[in-house]
C-alpha cells in the first residue's frame, strides 16, 4: 500500500495486506482497494442500501464536487474512487473527503456492519461470517448468504436466456466507431495524434451497445475492439489514398483509388515514409487507446459472482 495511503488509513487500524486494507471506518465495513492503474484507492463500504438510497449517496458525493472524487455502487454497498495526482494531495484531501462520505451515509441511515448488507437483518457472532466479494471481504448472516447466491444465480440464469441482439448491438459500436474517426480527423487538423480517438470509440460503442439492447459479454469486447481499430485505420489508408491521387494529379499523372496510393509508394519515398509513419505512429495510439479501455469493456461484460465462504 501507497504509504501516504497508509498515513491516511492508520487511525482507523485497518488490517493492511499488499494493496488491499479492510475494517471498519466510523462502524462501516470497509474494503480499500489500491490499483497501481487507478487514479486513487477505492474505498468500499458494505451496507444494506436500497438502490434509491444508493443513487442518493452517489448524488450527494456528486453535488459536493471534490475533485476526482467519484462515487457508484455495488450488490452489497456504495464504493467511492479517492482520486488525486501525488499521495502528498490524497493525505491532504483524504480527511475531508471521507467526513463527506460519512456524513452521506448517516444522513442516509446506512446500516452500519451490525447488520447484514444482504438481507438487512442485525449480525451476531452466531449467525455472521466473512464471504469474499469479488475479492472483497464482506460479512453477511447466515440467511443473507443463502438469498444473495440463490438471486445471483437466478439472474445470471436468466441472462444466459436473454437475446444476444448482436445486430442491434454492432450498431451502436459502428456509431462509436464514426465518432472515434470524427475525433481522429480533429485531432489531425490541431496537427497531433491521440489515443483518445479510440477512448471514444470503445466508451460510446460499448454505451450504445447496451443501449440498443446487445448483451454485454465477450462478443462486444471483440467487436468494440475490432470495429475500433478497423475504422480508425481504415480512415488513415482512405485519407492517404486521396492525398496520392491528388499528388499524382499535380505531376500530371491520373491514377485513382488504391492504385493511386501503390504508385506513390512505390516511386515517391517522401509518401512512403510519411505513409508508414502515419500508419504506425497510428496503429499504436490506436492500441493503446483501446487497451486503455479494455477494462471498462470487461467491467461491462461481468457478470455478478456468488459470495463465497
Amino acid at each position: 500500500m501507497n504509504k501516504h495511503i497508509e498515513n491516511a488509513l492508520s487511525k482507523y487500524n485497518l488490517t493492511i495486506e499488499k494493496n488491499i486494507a479492510y475494517g471498519k471506518i466510523d462502524g462501516y465495513e470497509v474494503n480499500v482497494i489500491n490499483n497501481p492503474a487507478s487514479v486513487g484507492p477505492v474505498f468500499y463500504f458494505s451496507t444494506y442500501l436500497s438502490q434509491e438510497k444508493k443513487k442518493l449517496f452517489v448524488d450527494r458525493i456528486k453535488f459536493a464536487r471534490m475533485s476526482l472524487v467519484v462515487a457508484n455502487t455495488f450488490d452489497l454497498g456504495v464504493f467511492v474512487v479517492i482520486g488525486a495526482l501525488t499521495g502528498g494531495t490524497f493525505e491532504k484531501k483524504f480527511p475531508k473527503v471521507i467526513e463527506t462520505i460519512i456524513n452521506a451515509l448517516n444522513f442516509l441511515n446506512a446500516p452500519k456492519a451490525d447488520i447484514c448488507p444482504a438481507s438487512g437483518v442485525p449480525l451476531d457472532s452466531e449467525n455472521s461470517s466473512v464471504s469474499i466479494y469479488n475479492g472483497l471481504k464482506i460479512t453477511t448472516s447466515k440467511e443473507g448468504l443463502v438469498k444473495y447466491n440463490e438471486s445471483i444465480a437466478k439472474a445470471n440464469e436468466e441472462f444466459k436466456k436473454e437475446p444476444n441482439n448482436y445486430l442491434k448491438g454492432f450498431l451502436g459500436i459502428v456509431i462509436g466507431a464514426i465518432a472515434g474517426v470524427a475525433a481522429t480527423i480533429l485531432f489531425s487538423l490541431l496537427g497531433f495524434v491521440s489515443a483518445f480517438s479510440a477512448l471514444i470509440s470503445v466508451f460510446l460503442g460499448i454505451f450504445l451497445y447496451k443501449k440498443f439492447g446487445g448483451k454485454p459479454n465477450w462478443v462486444m469486447i471483440v467487436m468494440s475492439f475490432v470495429t475500433t481499430l478497423v475504422f480508425i485505420m481504415g480512415y488513415i489508408l482512405y485519407a492517404y489514398v486521396v492525398y496520392s491521387v491528388a499528388y499524382l494529379a499535380d505531376l500530371g499523372i491520373t491514377k485513382v483509388g488504391i492504385d493511386a496510393l501503390k504508385y506513390c509508394l512505390a516511386n515517391y519515398e517522401e509518401v512512403a515514409k510519411s505513409f508508414r509513419y502515419d500508419m504506425i505512429l497510428n496503429l499504436v495510439f490506436c492500441v493503446i487507446g483501446i487497451i486503455a479501455s479494455i477494462s471498462y469493456a470487461i467491467t461491462q461484460s461481468r457478470r455478478p459472482k456468488q459470495l463465497k465462504k
